[in-house]
């Protein structure tokens, strides 16, 4: 095994974030291999969706999705600064888009009972909630093996962060188009989402069309949420 500081120390410039070389993920060591690793494809060619995507040789796929949506964390807060100008309280003071002339509002699971919050408030505390969870130790107690209380996590997580796209979808479609044109955020969601099986289209409250990339040739077949089929948007959740 190699091993090498694969890391950004402080005051690291943005366009040199990542900036290490690339190794195959089987030469690197250490519990964050994983993790440098998809971080590295990132920096490397954010567009090659597939490549980010399909599950690398030796990799268990249940990591893979994990360190997808740690790193989708990471990526939405900078989605949050883009937005920042046109995502204000005076703007939003609540969560809601409109879907073929229907209205949802969206009620934030942060408050017992959730309650209505600015679309902001809404998005940063979906952000840190499940920032909370991929952080939660009794369902994710190893990088290196992801038990089935974790991995039942998903799909909850994928419904929740789909809505902060349509958000912006809905609302600002050229900031929308803008940020996706450089970073192929939502590409890479919405592509591992649907080839894993994490959320059906409707879930992700967008036109199909959106961010639509030509398939892969093969399809895995077992991964599918059992409880998916019963997983309908809520207003209140």
């Amino acid at each position: 095994m190699t091993t090498q500081l694969r890391r950004n120390r402080p005051g690291t410039k943005r366009k040199e974030l990542y900036n290490w070389h690339e190794l195959p993920l089987d030469e690197m060591d250490g519990a964050l291999s994983t993790q440098q690793h998809l971080q590295t494809l990132i920096k490397k060619d954010p567009s090659d969706i597939w490549k980010l995507v399909l599950l690398p040789d030796g990799q268990d796929k249940y990591v893979w999705i994990y360190e997808h949506l740690c790193q989708f964390v990471v990526e939405l807060h900078r989605y949050c600064s883009f937005h920042n100008d046109v995502w204000t309280v005076e703007n939003h003071p609540d969560m809601h888009i409109t879907i073929n002339g229907e209205d949802t509002v969206f009620l934030s699971s942060a408050f017992r009972p959730p309650k209505k919050v600015p679309a902001i408030d809404y998005i940063t505390q979906t952000i840190e909630q499940t920032q909370d969870t991929l952080n939660n130790s009794t369902l994710f107690p190893s990088r290196a093996f992801i038990p089935e209380e974790g991995q039942a996590k998903f799909v909850e997580i994928y419904r929740r962060l789909a809505r902060i796209f349509a958000f912006s979808y809905y609302h600002y479609p050229g900031y929308f188009q803008k940020f996706e044109k450089q970073y192929y955020l939502f590409t890479r969601f919405k592509t591992l989402g649907k080839y894993y099986k994490l959320i059906k289209q409707e879930s992700l409250l967008v036109p199909e069309h959106v961010a639509e990339i030509e398939p892969f040739k093969e399809e895995p077949k077992d991964y599918q949420d059992e409880n998916e089929d019963d997983d309908e948007e809520e207003e209140n959740d």
